[in-house]
Parts: C-alpha cells; sequence; structure tokens
C-alpha cells in the first residue's frame, strides 16, 4: 500500500506552494494508455500488432502495416469510483467507508492515416502518413472522508506552524502585503487573514479559533468534538499528438518513426472543513481596547487549488518483424520527454461564528511559476500470433526508468546554486523502473464481428531505502533532512520497491462492414493501489488537563477504481 502522508507534503516547504516534487514528476511522467477502443478491448498489447491507429503511440511501426488509409474518433467515458475511510488519529480506527463516483467526458483518440503504395515487389512497398491524438492518462478523481476528532485540528496546526512568527508580518493592511514582502507560507498568511487563528501571551505565540486556552495560559487544546472532512478532486488528463512516418519493407519488416507532443492538464484541488459538533463548547473571547466579547466557533474551511499547463515534445522509432505470416515481433524505444510546465496556485480559508460580525475569510493572490522537466525513456517489446483469419493473441512487456526524472529551470544560470538539487536527488534515489505486463486476445465470432479482451499489470517505479542504521527512508524524510544526506552524515544502503501494482481489465466487441466503415466498443476496468495521507501535519497537541497527547494527525484511506467506456467510429479508405 502506498502511503502518501501529507496530500500537500512536499508543497508547504516553499513560500508559495507550487509542485515540484517526486509524485508530480511521476504524475505527469506516467502513461495508462487509452487509444482506439479495439486497442483498449485489447488490454494495449498492441507493440507487435500494429494496424490499428491506436497502436501508434505504443510502436510508432503500428501505421506501417495497414494496406490502407483510415479516419477514425473514439469518444468516451471515464466514472471515477474511489472508495473512503477515516482515522481520526493515525491509521488505527478508520470508520465507514465513503463512495464518491465522478464522471467525464473524454475523447481517446482521433487521427487519420494514409498508405502510399511505391509499386515495388521488394524493398520499401509502401509509406504511410498518420496525424493522430492518442490519450495516456485520466486524472479524473474525486474523494470525501469524514470523520469527528476531538484531539487535534488543522486550524490549531496552522496555529502551531506560526509559534515564534512575530504578529507584526501576519496581517495584511492598506500599507502592508504580507504574501509580498514576509518570509512566511502562504497558507500560514491566508489561514491567519482568515480568521483562524490570533495570538494570545505573548507576540509570537498563537491559539486556533477550534481551541480553548488554560486558566493559566501556559498551552491550549480542542475543547470537544469536531466534525472533519477532507476532499480531494482531481481533474485532467494527457494525451499526445502524434506526427507519424512509417515505411513497410517487403510485407516482412514494418519500420515507424513519431514525433510526439504530449499535451497535459491537471488540476488538483483539496478542501479541508472543521465544524463544531457542539458549537457552544467552543467559546472564543475577543478584546477590544477594555472590553470583551463572546462568540462561538461554528465552522471553517480551507482549500488549496493548483493548476498545471504543461506541453512538451519526444521522438520514438519503432520496428515489427514478421518471421512467419502467422507471428509477428515488435520493440519500440521513446526518447525522454521534455516538458515545460506553468502552474498556479492559490489558498483559500474562512471561518464562521454564531456572531456573524466575526465572520471572516481570505484568498491569497495567485501564485504562478514555471520550469522543465524531463520524463523517463520507455520501451516496449511485444509478440503476436495470428490464427489466420479467426483470431490473434498479443502480448507486451514495457520499461520506463523514471530515476532520470530531472526538474530545470526555465532560463539556466550556470553560476547560480542548483535550486532542484534536493528534487532531482530524491528523483535519482526514491523513482525507480517501472513495469507493465499487456495481453490481449481477439476472436472472430464471424468475418464481420469480432470479441475482444485484454489484462494489464504494472508496478510503482516509487521506492524507499534502508540506511546505514538499518531505518527505513521514504522520499519524504530523505527531502526533509536531505543535507545530511547529500553531506554523507547519513548513507543510504539498500533500495526496495513499494510493490504497488496497478491492473486493468478490459473487454470488446468489433464490427466491419463489407464497406469502408468499421466500429469497436470498449469497456475498461482499472484498480489503482490503495493510498492512504494526512489532510495536515502532526503537532503537539494537549488535552484538557496539561497533557502532552502525543497522537497523529487524522488518516485518510483512499481505494480508487476508475471505468473506462468508448467508442470508436472509422473508415477506411
Amino acid at each position: 500500500m502506498k502511503k502518501i502522508f501529507l496530500a500537500t507534503a512536499l508543497l508547504a516547504i516553499s513560500l508559495a506552494a507550487g509542485a515540484q516534487s517526486m509524485y508530480d514528476a511521476i504524475t505527469f511522467s506516467q502513461n495508462h494508455y487509452f487509444g482506439t477502443a479495439r486497442s483498449m478491448a485489447m488490454g494495449n498489447a498492441v507493440t507487435a500488432l500494429g494496424g490499428d491507429l491506436g497502436s501508434i503511440g505504443i510502436n510508432p511501426a503500428g501505421s506501417a502495416v495497414s494496406s490502407y488509409g483510415q479516419f477514425v474518433i473514439t469518444p468516451g467515458l471515464t466514472i471515477s469510483a474511489v472508495a473512503s475511510q477515516y482515522s481520526p488519529e493515525g491509521e488505527s480506527g478508520y470508520g465507514p467507508v465513503n463512495n464518491l463516483k465522478s464522471t467525464k467526458f473524454n475523447m481517446p483518440n482521433v487521427g487519420v492515416s494514409m498508405t502510399f503504395e511505391t509499386g515495388k515487389r521488394y524493398g520499401v512497398k509502401a509509406i504511410s502518413f498518420a496525424v493522430l491524438s492518442n490519450q495516456t492518462n485520466s486524472f479524473n478523481y474525486a474523494a470525501d472522508a469524514f470523520g469527528n476528532n476531538s484531539r487535534t485540528s488543522k486550524i490549531a496546526e496552522f496555529a502551531d506552524a506560526a509559534y515564534g512568527i512575530s504578529e507584526v508580518y501576519l496581517p495584511k493592511t492598506n500599507d502592508y502585503n504580507p504574501y509580498d514582502y514576509s518570509d512566511v507560507s502562504w497558507d500560514i498568511l491566508t489561514a491567519y487573514n482568515g480568521g483562524m487563528f490570533g495570538p494570545y501571551g505573548w507576540d509570537a505565540d498563537y491559539a486556533g479559533v477550534t481551541e480553548s486556552i488554560s486558566d493559566n495560559g501556559d498551552y491550549h487544546f480542542v475543547p470537544a468534538a469536531l466534525a472533519q472532512t477532507s476532499s480531494l478532486t482531481k481533474i485532467g488528463s494527457k494525451s499526445d499528438l502524434i506526427m507519424n512516418f512509417g515505411l513497410n519493407i517487403s510485407d516482412r519488416v514494418y519500420v515507424g518513426f513519431n514525433l510526439g507532443v504530449p499535451m497535459i492538464r491537471y488540476r488538483f484541488d483539496e478542501s479541508f472543513y472543521e465544524a463544531a459538533v457542539n458549537p457552544e463548547l467552543f467559546p472564543i473571547v475577543y478584546e477590544d481596547g477594555d472590553q470583551l466579547y463572546t462568540t462561538y466557533f461554528q465552522r471553517g474551511y480551507y482549500n488549496y487549488q493548483y493548476l498545471a499547463d504543461i506541453g512538451g515534445v519526444y521522438a520514438g522509432v519503432g520496428v515489427i518483424v514478421r518471421p512467419t505470416d502467422n507471428l509477428r515481433l515488435g520493440a519500440s524505444i521513446q526518447s525522454p520527454t521534455a516538458l515545460s510546465v506553468s502552474e498556479t496556485w492559490q489558498y483559500m480559508a474562512s471561518t464562521t461564528f454564531s456572531d456573524s460580525d466575526y465572520n471572516d475569510s481570505e484568498t491569497s493572490p495567485t501564485g504562478e511559476y514555471s520550469y522543465n522537466l524531463r520524463t523517463p525513456y520507455r520501451a516496449s517489446f511485444g509478440a503476436a500470433y495470428t490464427f489466420n483469419k479467426m483470431g490473434v493473441v498479443s502480448v507486451d512487456y514495457e520499461m520506463a526508468d523514471y530515476s532520470v526524472m530531472r526538474f530545470s529551470p526555465v532560463h539556466m544560470d550556470r553560476m547560480a546554486n542548483d535550486e532542484f538539487l534536493c528534487q532531482n536527488m530524491t528523483n535519482q534515489y526514491f523513482a525507480g523502473v517501472a513495469q507493465m505486463l499487456r495481453v490481449g486476445a481477439e476472436f472472430k465470432v464471424t468475418p464481420a464481428f469480432a470479441v475482444r479482451a485484454g489484462y494489464s499489470v504494472s508496478t510503482s517505479p516509487e521506492r524507499w531505502w534502508t540506511d546505514s542504521s538499518g531505518n527505513a527512508v521514504t522520499a519524504d524524510d530523505y527531502a526533509a533532512d536531505f543535507y545530511s544526506y547529500f553531506d554523507r552524515v547519513k548513507n543510504l544502503v539498500t533500495p526496495h520497491y513499494y510493490g504497488d501494482l496497478t491492473k486493468s481489465y478490459s473487454a470488446g466487441l468489433g464490427y466491419s462492414s463489407p464497406g469502408s466503415f468499421f466500429m469497436d466498443a470498449a469497456v475498461r476496468l482499472t484498480q489503482y493501489p490503495t493510498t492512504t495521507f494526512s489532510p495536515y501535519y502532526d503537532y503537539d497537541s494537549y488535552d484538557s488537563a496539561g497533557n502532552l497527547l502525543r497522537v497523529q494527525s487524522p488518516r485518510v484511506l483512499n481505494v480508487r477504481d476508475l471505468w473506462s467506456a468508448s467508442l470508436t467510429f472509422g473508415w477506411r479508405f
């Protein structure tokens, strides 16, 4: 089971919060192929098969197999189904399952190919050209988890994170904008200006509006139960615009070349709600001169939004060989992709009290940043065997080395310090090789109708290490204590993969008319590894008697399935 301990664990390290973590690099690099309904139904085991526009993104030689041109369009739907559970303290007490679905329209494939015969009996018998768009990932995701918590609070964690920061650096006024002039993290600034916490005792000690302060002022604590809800939403997709060139050599060897332009749009939205189960147990006393005013906390809301628009370029080459009339062998390699990432982000916070005069809200400025990212190279190998005109069985193996992922600034300054040193070293050590096995089959029920099925399984590139003391070190541990490892004060010894598997099961039907028209349908279920994360950091919390509780912040467990359905309409010419 993959554990991501903080939804925004590495985001909060920077003053504003862009991405640039290993997890984001993997998100932008991973492929979960869609393609045409035929290729999807066969598990995308098409490296040696070819002949289908969905195969070209995996093996560029696929276009050269066809003796005809074709135009295809493939509309589809994705349905994300996430089962979530909430534990208020670590992973020891998960509550009931909450199921949430999200349905999105998509366009897995659209394209055209043309084949020109040379008239030769041997050598280059035909030349093919193709332009197409193949979807390679869907980010469709929505999850809600909730539970009651009387020991810790996200609002209280903000107050704890602000400890030691003079209040003069926090408020936004007509003459001072802390987002521009202070070194305080934007999430803390937004929480403060949204009324989530304030000072007490001395200038740099704070209490959250979900807390009570002890009579002697030595500590503060969550006085009663809070109803907490964690919501995560991801929207977007990854598609490759491909320009392809292929050669048919003597009907035995097929060679193809791709120039690919990835287009990625990724939106991440994280919200957290806290509401007092009994507001009368959450009194808040405000001081105005000599006057004291009491109101009661009702609820608080926090939101973080992140948007990335990404473009890039890569090259690919592939070959398919027919040693016999029935056997096909295929191989392809794709270069690392050079991506250009433009991202924006924003925070929001609001608080509501029994007396609405004390309600407050704040929206941070929109942060912007751009950087470059190099993704892994990929290699695919496949074998397919056709049973005359009755059917075909195909098997693929694909690997990608994520340790070569590298961040770099848009404008390189060779005299400056490497601003991505920590991230790139984390990629090198904690991202490894991901492998994928794909199997597909097609059976011709009649000359016009076909039945298809497929299966794929892929491993996660994420890994952890054992250090010289025998301790387990995760990517987050390494990044948090980077210079101890960089300066060899601590040493990584042995790498280990998490063993998480992503599995897909697919099936479909195909119809080919006596003329040029054909139509295919496919449905696929993809099961992702179980993940856990924490919606806020652990902090030192106390009970009403001043005892240190030593409890962990909440954990959310998510199990995600993604259903995909598509219809391909095609015409040969």
